[in-house]
């Protein structure tokens, strides 16, 4: 009878643990829930990293005491769509990962190069924009050199800790010919004091900082395209699903393309990643 008893009561237990659970709860696609979003939610703020320096742009960068920028465009909206105010926790763009990963910011947001070797290290969004590589050379150099190969052996200025290094060196381009700079305007100044020989930055940076310069010339032969999207901390899903919902909601309602636009950066290949125009 006592043995019947206990039995009984396990049995009971057993029943009331898996009614109600037990360990860490579940999200709905099975992975443990965490709380970064209510986290962000409760406090009402949520804190963005990106570069907010004057050699940012056009991204997000000071002009005077003006904070300017097509992702500021960006974070505007979404954070009306999160629900939630922004604060920008600025740093030195090479320094973002590290920023997020001592908690001083909770995403990362500044064309933010999306490529395996983060994805070990970050949880990525949806793309919220599309790029490509492009080349700059001095006006005078346009016609003897027209592409990374023409370069190989020359000096190059990118903007530290981006993409178009490892597109340099996969092209073979030696590392110790590569100057790392630390706001993306220096590349085209090292460029007409002749530093370097050619610059390689995302397409949009190259039109903001050489499109205008009548020293400098931007091939128009893109290469490497890419896209940007949102760097959170590894296992912070919930705050993941927020962000992956505001993208695609701007992506369809035509608030990402009216932004783009605006800042002359619209083209084919935000249309290819899912940005739609405004009906």
């Amino acid at each position: 009878m006592r043995t019947a008893g206990l039995l009984l009561v396990l049995g009971m237990l057993a029943a009331v643990l898996g009614l109600y659970g037990c360990g860490p709860k579940k999200a709905p696609d099975g992975q443990e829930a965490d709380e970064s979003w209510a986290r962000i939610k409760k406090a009402g703020t949520i804190k963005w990293g990106a570069d907010g320096s004057g050699g940012g742009a056009p991204y997000v960068y000071k002009e005077k005491d003006d904070l300017l920028g097509w992702e500021l465009e960006v974070m505007k909206k979404m954070s009306g769509h999160l629900g939630v105010k922004y604060e920008l926790a600025s740093v030195d763009w090479d320094k973002l990962p590290a920023h997020l990963k001592a908690n001083n910011c909770d995403f990362i947001m500044n064309g933010y190069e999306m490529n395996e070797e983060r994805k070990k290290l970050v949880d990525f969004s949806e793309p919220y924009c599309a790029y490509s590589q492009m080349m700059t050379v001095r006006v005078e150099d346009k016609d003897k050199y027209k592409t990374i190969a023409d370069l190989k052996d020359k000096k190059w200025g990118i903007l530290s800790g981006t993409e178009s290094f490892n597109v340099l060196v996969r092209a073979g381009v030696p590392e110790a010919n590569i100057s790392k700079f630390e706001d993306s305007n220096s590349p085209y100044l090292k460029l007409k004091d002749r530093t370097v020989d050619a610059v390689l930055q995302d397409d949009m940076i190259a039109e903001f900082y050489a499109g205008k310069d009548a020293e400098l010339f931007n091939n128009p032969n893109v290469t490497a395209p890419g896209t940007y999207a949102i760097a959170v901390r590894k296992g912070e899903a919930a705050l993941l699903a927020e962000f992956n919902k505001v993208i695609k909601t701007m992506k369809e309602n035509g608030e990402l393309a009216e932004i783009y636009k605006t800042w002359k950066i619209w083209n084919k290949a935000q249309e290819a990643i899912g940005v739609k125009e405004k009906k």
